[in-house]
C-alpha cells in the first residue's frame, strides 16, 4: 500500500513566502503531497499551489515592496481590523476552485472569534478559506462565513498536523515558520567577555616595555567593551510594534511546540526565519530560497519514509 504524504504549511505572515520554496523543492525531488493542511499564510500558499496559481502568486510576491504591499489592500477600520484583504484575494478570484474539486485534499484552519475554537475548512471556495485562515486579528478584517466570524488560525493551531492526519496522511511533513523565532538580540544583556588579547608583534616586542604597552592596550580594550555593554543595555528599550511582533512570535512558538508534542509530525522542516519580520513582504526572494534550502536538507529523510 502506497503511503500518503500530508504537507503542513504553518502560519508566519510574510515569512510564508518560504512555503513557495518548500513546494518548489518538493517538485524538484519528485514528491507530490496527497494532502495539504494550511494555517494563515500557509493556507494561502498551499491554496495557490492547488488551484494552479502558484507561479503567478510567486511573481506577485517577488514584486512587492513595503508600500506596494499595502496598496494591494484597502484601509477600512471595521470588522475588528484596519485592513480589508478582499481586494488582494479578489485579484486571484479567476483561479478559484471548490475544495471538493481539487486533485489533492486540502484544509485550512481558522479560529472562531466567538468561542475561540479551532475551525477546519474543507469545503467551499479555496480563496475564501485562505482569506478566513489568514485574517490576522486587529490587522485584517474578520471574515463572516457560515454564521461565524473567523480570524487567523494561528490563534488555535499554527502548524495543523492534526488536520493533515484528518485528511488521510500517513506521513506528515510539517513546515513550522516559528520554530526558529525572531530573536531580539538587543534585549538580551550582552555577556561579559574577556578582552581579545592583542597579538605580540613589532608594536609589542617581547620586552618589559612591550609588556607594559600590551597591558595598556588590553586595559583600554576592556574599558571600551564595558562602555559598549552599558550603552547596549541602556538602549534596549522595546518599541510598540516590535514588542507586538515579538509577542506574536512567542505565542505562536509556544503553541506550535505544545501542539507538536501532542500531535507530532514525522518530519519537521524548520526554515531559519529568525531575521525575518512578519511584515517583510518585500523579502520574498530571500524567504523562498530559505524554504527551498530547509526542505532540501530533509530530502533524504523524506524519501526514506515514503519508501519504507
Amino acid at each position: 500500500m502506497t503511503k500518503k504524504m500530508g504537507l503542513v504549511l504553518g502560519s508566519g505572515a510574510a515569512r510564508g513566502w518560504a512555503h513557495i520554496g518548500v513546494l518548489k523543492a518538493l517538485d524538484e525531488i519528485g514528491v507530490k503531497p496527497d494532502a495539504i493542511a494550511g494555517c494563515s499564510v500557509g493556507a494561502l500558499v498551499g491554496g495557490a499551489y492547488l488551484i494552479g496559481a502558484l507561479d503567478e502568486f510567486e511573481g506577485w510576491a517577488r514584486t512587492l515592496k513595503p508600500v506596494s504591499a499595502l496598496q494591494s489592500f484597502s484601509l477600512k477600520v471595521q470588522r475588528g481590523g484596519f485592513i480589508d484583504a478582499a481586494p488582494a484575494f479578489e485579484a486571484f478570484r479567476g483561479y478559484d476552485k471548490h475544495i471538493e474539486d481539487l486533485p489533492v485534499k486540502y484544509g485550512a484552519v481558522a479560529a472562531d472569534l466567538a468561542t475561540g475554537e479551532e475551525v477546519i475548512i474543507t469545503s467551499g471556495s479555496v480563496i475564501d478559506a485562505a482569506r478566513a485562515s489568514s485574517a490576522i486579528p486587529v490587522i485584517f478584517h474578520a471574515v463572516h462565513t457560515g454564521g461565524k466570524w473567523l480570524v487567523d488560525g494561528a490563534l488555535a493551531n499554527p502548524a495543523p498536523v492534526s488536520l493533515a492526519r484528518q485528511l488521510g496522511a500517513d506521513i506528515v511533513i510539517s513546515v513550522d515558520l516559528n520554530a526558529v523565532p525572531r530573536v531580539l538580540d538587543r534585549f538580551d544583556a550582552p555577556k561579559e567577555r574577556l578582552p581579545t588579547p592583542v597579538q605580540r608583534d613589532a608594536t609589542h616586542p617581547d620586552t618589559v616595555t612591550g609588556a607594559v604597552a600590551k597591558l595598556i592596550d588590553d586595559t583600554r580594550a576592556a574599558i571600551d567593551q564595558q562602555f559598549a555593554m552599558a550603552k547596549a543595555r541602556a538602549g534596549a528599550k522595546p518599541h510598540l510594534f516590535e514588542t507586538a511582533y515579538a509577542a506574536a512570535d512567542i505565542f505562536q512558538m509556544q503553541l506550535a511546540r505544545a501542539r507538536a508534542i501532542a500531535e507530532p509530525p514525522d518530519i519537521f522542516v524548520k526554515p531559519d526565519m529568525r531575521d525575518a519580520m512578519p511584515t517583510a513582504f518585500d523579502r520574498a526572494d530571500e524567504f523562498i530560497e530559505e524554504g527551498h534550502r530547509a526542505l532540501m536538507e530533509q530530502r533524504d529523510a523524506i524519501k526514506r519514509l515514503l519508501k519504507d
